[in-house]
C-alpha cells in the first residue's frame, strides 16, 4: 500500500467511476484498476462493486475511504512539522509556459513573505492535479469544466472567470471589432482545442461553422498553445481561448466572442495543507480581486 493507491482510491471514491476520473487523477483507467487492485489484493477483499451503473463501495471500501483520508491528512502534516523542523519552509509551484495565472500571486507572495521560498519546478506532465496529486508541487492551476467538484483530497480556490476570446493579427479585417459573433469568425480559419471546450459550447462552435466546416482547425495539442498563439499574429487564423496567457501575447488583438461562455481559473492544493499554502491562498485571493492580465 502506497500514497498514490490511496489518493487514486479516494479520487475514485468520490467521483462513482473511474471515467471520471480520469481527468481528476491524471492516470489512464488501466493505471487506476491497476492500483486498485492492488489494494484489494493486499486487504483480501473488493473495495468496489462493479455494475452498468458504475461502482459503488463495498463495505470495505467505505472503511478503507475513512482511513485514507486519516492517512494522507497524517502524511500532509508529518512534511509540514519536518520542514518545521528543518527551518526550510517552502512551497514548490509549477512552471509551464502556457501556464501563468499564478506569476502576479508569486510576486506578490515573495514580497509579503521573503522568508518563504517559492521554488519552481518543471515537470512535462502539465495537469495541475497529477503534480500536485502526486507530490510534485505543492500548489498548481487549473481550471473548471461544467464547474465540476474535485475530489475531497483536493482544495480547489477559484480566482478568475475568464470570457471566450477571439485572438487574432493586428491587421485582421475583424481587429477592431468590439465583439464577434460564432458565425463571423466561420469566414476564417479558426483554431479550436476541444478538450478545453464545455461540450455545449463546443456544440455551438461546430454549428456554426457548419456551412463552413473547412475553416473550423481542431486540434488536441494542449501544450502548444503558445506556438498557436504566436503563429496566428502571422497569418489571417484565428484562436478562441479563455486562456489568461493569451493577454500577454502583444502581436495579436484578442475580442470578446459575442457568448456567454467562459472559464473558471483557480489554485489546487492536497487538502489539508501547510500554514504555507493557506498564506499564498489568501495572497492569490487578494491578487485577484481584479483582474490583473486584463488589458
Amino acid at each position: 500500500m502506497n500514497l498514490d493507491q490511496l489518493k487514486t482510491f479516494v479520487i475514485v471514491y468520490d467521483v462513482g467511476s473511474f471515467s471520471k476520473a480520469e481527468r481528476t487523477a491524471s492516470l489512464s483507467k488501466q493505471s487506476m484498476y491497476k492500483q486498485i487492485a492492488g489494494l484489494e489484493n493486499e486487504i483480501g477483499c473488493p473495495l468496489f462493486e462493479r455494475g452498468r451503473s458504475g461502482i459503488t463501495p463495498t463495505p470495505a471500501g467505505r472503511v478503507l475511504y475513512r482511513q485514507a483520508q486519516d492517512l494522507l491528512s497524517l502524511w500532509s502534516t508529518t512534511v509540514s512539522s519536518c520542514r518545521k523542523a528543518g527551518r526550510a519552509e517552502f512551497i514548490r509551484i509549477g512552471s509551464v509556459e502556457h501556464q501563468v495565472l499564478l506569476n502576479p500571486v508569486n510576486e506578490a507572495f515573495a514580497r509579503k513573505y521573503p522568508d518563504i521560498e517559492l521554488r519552481r519546478i518543471v515537470h512535462p506532465e502539465h495537469s495541475g492535479e497529477f503534480r500536485v496529486s502526486h507530490n510534485i508541487m505543492d500548489v498548481g492551476e487549473t481550471f473548471l469544466i461544467n464547474e465540476a467538484p474535485y475530489a475531497s483530497i483536493y482544495q480547489f480556490t477559484p480566482l478568475l472567470k475568464m470570457p471566450f476570446l477571439a485572438a487574432m493579427a493586428q491587421n485582421h479585417p475583424l481587429a477592431e471589432r468590439k465583439s464577434v459573433t460564432l458565425a463571423e469568425l466561420s469566414r476564417y480559419e479558426t483554431l479550436i482545442c476541444p478538450l478545453m471546450l464545455e461540450k455545449e459550447f463546443l456544440a455551438d462552435i461546430r454549428a456554426a461553422f457548419a456551412a463552413r466546416a473547412k475553416n473550423l482547425l481542431e486540434t488536441d495539442d494542449v501544450d502548444n498553445q503558445v506556438a498557436a498563439a504566436f503563429a496566428c499574429s502571422l497569418s489571417k487564423r484565428i484562436l478562441i481561448t479563455a486562456n489568461p496567457f493569451i493577454y500577454s501575447v502583444s502581436s495579436l488583438v484578442t475580442v470578446p466572442l459575442a457568448s456567454k461562455a467562459f472559464r473558471t481559473y483557480g489554485l489546487i492544493c492536497m487538502s489539508p495543507h501547510t500554514p504555507a499554502v493557506d498564506k499564498y491562498i489568501e495572497t492569490a485571493k487578494r491578487v485577484y480581486t481584479v483582474n490583473p492580465f486584463k488589458k
